[in-house]
């Protein structure tokens, strides 16, 4: 990240700032700041003003619980939230953490990040704060996203039963179509069948916060502290999805290892005990073949006159981790 930016227009982005700039550089798809208050990332936003303030009153709401290892939005002069350049495009700035993004091949990094967002999830689970639940509701519920993704699936299949001539990658989607659209209709009636409408509307009553991203690359390991990243996503939900989210994306790179799932598994819950409807959804979650469905997805947003040969490679690392994914689903299921 060496070297300053000779952008003026970025530059004069800064100026907006009540900072004093000793030094810049150019980071992934940010500027890196340093200041007199510290280092500063500015990124290009394209969200909206109503978002950003719920980002905003949110993050401040958890520092005053107590956590303060976050990336939080800094004003401008004029006290927004974002300023613009000379081509009217928007930049927001946000405190850096210079720190290591949490290692998955360390088992005491993953299960520190168990830990912290366990820590994170008591501070927000009941946010009695009006203004962050009338903003944060924007996620889509897990019914929604299953029949929405089902559908999907469907549509793919159609296409690829439809045409004359395949490619491998077609004959590969169609060979096990069945055997993993079944997972995912499973899935789906059984969230129905669930307390998890009743558990989500409970949430959205209760104003109980999920991180939205909550991943290794979200995480940062400072010194002896543990640092959460990138809220932009954060919303009003189950937070049992926040934990799913973080162990498939462990276990995916651990080939879903028992012992250590259940380290995490048990490592969450003796911080913030997962009730009984909590451990249902989040076991339905787990059957929901995810990775599958995005496998077919990418397949539908792509020219279906040329497949990139990553997604066939893609596909084919999705069937070898399935029965190692089922064993796990079956083991936490006794």
């Amino acid at each position: 990240m060496e070297g300053t930016i000779v952008n003026e227009h970025s530059l004069d982005v800064l100026n907006q700032y009540d900072l004093v700039v000793e030094k810049t550089a150019r980071g992934r798809g940010t500027y890196l700041a340093w200041t007199d208050k510290g280092i500063y990332q500015l990124f290009e936003y394209n969200g909206t003003e109503a978002r950003l303030n719920f980002e905003w009153n949110l993050l401040m709401y958890i520092m005053e619980m107590g956590f303060e290892n976050m990336d939080i939005l800094y004003r401008t002069k004029e006290g927004g939230l974002y300023c613009r350049d000379f081509y009217g495009t928007k930049y927001i700035m946000k405190k850096y953490f210079n720190g290591k993004e949490c290692d998955l091949k360390k088992e005491s990094d993953i299960l520190k990040a168990t830990e912290t967002l366990a820590r994170l999830h008591l501070l927000i689970e009941h946010v009695e704060n009006e203004e962050l639940i009338k903003y944060g509701n924007s996620s889509t519920s897990l019914i929604e996203q299953y029949e929405k993704h089902n559908r999907e699936m469907n549509r793919v299949r159609r296409f690829i039963r439809n045409k004359n001539r395949r490619t491998k990658l077609e004959y590969d989607i169609l060979g096990k179509f069945d055997e993993y659209y079944g997972y995912a209709t499973d899935a789906y009636k059984a969230i129905k069948e669930s307390n998890y409408s009743i558990l989500r509307e409970k949430s959205l009553k209760e104003g109980s916060i999920c991180h939205g991203t909550y991943n290794y690359h979200n995480v940062l390991m400072v010194d002896r502290d543990v640092a959460v990243v990138n809220f932009d996503h954060a919303n009003i939900n189950v937070q049992i999805e926040d934990v799913y989210f973080f162990l498939r994306k462990v276990m995916e790179k651990h080939d879903w290892n028992v012992r250590l799932g259940d380290q995490i598994i048990n490592k969450y819950g003796s911080i913030k005990p997962i009730s009984n409807e909590e451990w249902n959804v989040f076991k339905i979650m787990l059957m929901y073949p995810e990775k599958y469905w995005k496998v077919l997805n990418q397949y539908n947003n792509a020219r279906k006159s040329w497949i990139p040969d990553k997604n066939a490679c893609k596909l084919q690392a999705v069937y070898g981790k399935q029965e190692l994914k089922m064993e796990f689903v079956k083991n936490i299921w006794t």
